[in-house]
């Protein structure tokens, strides 16, 4: 354990906080800063396996914990902020859930997932799956892959652990957790050929209903491509024809209600993020990002710099990060890249990867 606490803190006294700490059973380091007003940041570090933490903090005002849990694929965070008086001792409860990830990626016709710490490709990890179609994450960090005919739960990118979530006759292609309320939503078709939107309950425990609305019943001649939940529990479908992005309700499951819709200037929608207030849809057919308020208004768009444009966005990819992710792959189906950004601006923009088979090479959705 290392700690960076320096005296003098506000008020001139001490307290202790004693945190519990939650385990995930595959987490690989554990790291606790403490910050606020009139104090230096404390940082520790504890050995895996630490399931209480112990430590002396300077009193004051809005003391903030923050926990880091690492996992092979995950990130989890815990933030807790309390006042401290002079010589108290306080225990506080943290409860990490997934903040950050690696840059997971389905490489749909090399049958595998690519995991990467960066856009450089440090770590580069590579799972073997079926048809890794799309990929999410729970609040406990562990990976859903829709695999055309299943849908699949791992621990991470070792792929331990693996539990059939959805499998039938029909196909799974997009799928986004809410992960507030712990519910897995799943676009494809049922075991009719029916295109179908599901819903089942995964976490904290795994359920055993799944629920299927017909997505005939939201929008006409249904081809849903993208699904994305906010932070509210809002669903939002990208459907490429008619090009449109729909917001729904979806409390009364079977017959959801459309909040909100919009078609705008959308040429193909390809799939949807939710990255903080905005939504953001891959315009595969224009060649750009569009950027949408979480009403489904415009606000702006964004084709890629003028020097090196969007070749053919599709799948947003390590959604959880502030950074904009995404597969970027040419309508011949070569090249086949990575792109990553921080904004509409394009600032921080980086691109990775070639069409192959090896190390920086992927092969997504055109052509095998």
């Amino acid at each position: 354990m290392s700690c960076y606490y320096v005296p003098g803190g506000l008020g001139g006294g001490l307290a202790r906080a004693t945190i519990n700490v939650p385990l995930p059973p595959n987490v690989t380091s554990i790291a606790l800063i403490v910050g606020g007003p009139g104090m230096n940041t404390i940082t520790n570090q504890y050995p895996v396996g630490t399931t209480t933490a112990t430590l002396t903090v300077p009193s004051g005002i809005a003391r903030t914990f923050t926990l880091l849990e690492n996992t092979p694929s995950v990130t989890l965070i815990g933030n807790a902020t309390v006042d401290l008086a002079p010589g108290e001792t306080k225990s506080i409860a943290l409860t990490p859930t997934a903040g950050a990830s690696q840059i997971i990626v389905p490489d749909y016709y090399n049958y595998r997932l690519v995991q990467i710490s960066d856009m450089s490709g440090t770590g580069w990890t590579t799972l073997s799956s079926a048809t890794p179609y799309d990929i999410d994450f729970d609040d406990q960090g562990r990976i859903y892959v829709a695999n055309s005919s299943s849908i699949v739960q791992i621990m991470d990118i070792s792929g331990a652990n693996p539990v059939t979530v959805a499998s039938a006759a029909g196909t799974y292609k997009s799928i986004a957790l809410d992960r507030a309320h712990g519910m897995l939503y799943y676009a494809g078709t049922d075991a009719a050929g029916a295109p179908t939107l599901f819903r089942k309950q995964v976490t904290p425990t795994l359920g055993t209903i799944e629920e299927s609305v017909a997505l005939t019943s939201i929008v006409a001649n249904p081809t849903v491509t993208g699904v994305a939940v906010d932070s509210d529990g809002f669903v939002y479908i990208a459907n490429t024809t008619p090009a449109t992005i729909l917001k729904i309700d979806p409390s009364t499951f079977t017959s959801p209600k459309i909040v909100a819709s919009y078609s705008g200037t959308l040429s193909y929608p390809w799939d949807i993020l939710v990255n903080g207030d905005y939504i953001y849809v891959s315009d595969n057919g224009a060649l750009k990002i569009v950027r949408l308020s979480k009403n489904l208004q415009f606000v702006d768009s964004f084709s890629g710099p003028a020097s090196d444009p969007f070749l053919g966005p599709e799948r947003f990819v390590a959604i959880l990060n502030k950074p904009i992710t995404l597969i970027d792959e040419s309508s011949s189906g070569s090249p086949d890249r990575l792109v990553s950004f921080n904004d509409m601006s394009g600032a921080g923009w980086t691109t990775i990867g070639s069409t192959g088979t090896g190390t920086d090479n992927f092969k997504f959705y055109i052509g095998s």
